[in-house]
């Protein structure tokens, strides 16, 4: 999500996507499906993804978890305690004049400030920003987008559920969560009250969402007071910067 007088001005809240609009997309980025389960180590999802689905006798529900499971991604540990400390010092730099700001030109971010880095001075950072790009983007059928997005959220900050312009970035969206663990909410946007899932963004994780994750849920980062317990741990989220990373949209969706 980019802000202000940044790249990407458009968040959409309510975008509804015709089943052969979807197909249009699936279609178009199927190549990038598979690409991501066999490049990225595989982890156990029981521990850092909780769905809050309804029972029902019909396979409706295991196809929608199984579409979601496919589409989204957490990498634990992706980069180290030395190299997360190296990034926000960069990070910081950047940052160092701005203010937190607690109102937002669409009201879908609350304590943040943000920036984007298009070339890090820290070959270091380079380096560790390629290797991410290079595993995320695999078989990406658009380019990536050079800049990223730096978000940093105070404590007391967090993000109100959004689905990311089509416009403004393609198929797959991955964030580095930094300094602290945090809680993204995923709500399928035509039944949110329905489709939900909890996932737990590790300090220093990479998350990934694609396709069906990326188009047809919102995301929202929890604030410090939201009760967030995984596996009977008390998930307690502090200051966080995030590294967004993203494709270019397909040109149709320019159009």
């Amino acid at each position: 999500m980019f802000t202000g007088n940044l790249a990407c001005k458009e968040i959409v809240l309510n975008q509804l996507f015709s089943a052969s609009r979807l197909f249009h997309f699936n279609k178009l980025f199927s190549k990038s499906s598979s690409s991501i389960e066999h490049i990225l180590k595989s982890i156990d999802k029981s521990e850092y993804v909780r769905y809050k689905f309804p029972k029902c006798i019909n396979n409706l529900v295991d196809i929608k978890q199984q579409q979601f499971d496919s589409s989204f991604t957490i990498v634990p540990d992706i980069v180290s305690v030395d190299e997360e400390s190296r990034l926000i010092d960069e990070i910081e730099k950047s940052l160092k004049r701005l203010r937190y700001q607690h109102d937002h030109w669409d009201d879908a971010i609350h304590g943040y400030r943000e920036t984007e880095i298009i070339k890090w001075k820290d070959q270091n950072n380079s380096n560790v920003i390629q290797k991410l790009r290079n595993r995320v983007f695999a078989e990406s059928v658009t380019e990536q987008m050079q800049r990223v997005h730096v978000l940093d959220l105070c404590d007391k900050g967090y993000v109100k559920p959004h689905i990311d312009s089509i416009r403004f970035c393609g198929n797959i969206i991955a964030g580095l969560s930094l300094l602290s663990d945090s809680v993204m909410r995923l709500a399928d946007e035509k039944h949110p009250d329905t489709y939900v899932v909890y996932a737990l963004l590790p300090r220093r994780s990479l998350y990934i969402m694609k396709d069906s994750a990326r188009y047809q849920y919102t995301h929202e980062i929890l604030s410090d007071g939201a009760a967030s317990v995984f596996n009977d741990r008390q998930i307690v989220r502090e200051r966080r910067v995030s590294i967004v990373m993203r494709n270019e949209p397909p040109v149709e969706a320019v159009k």
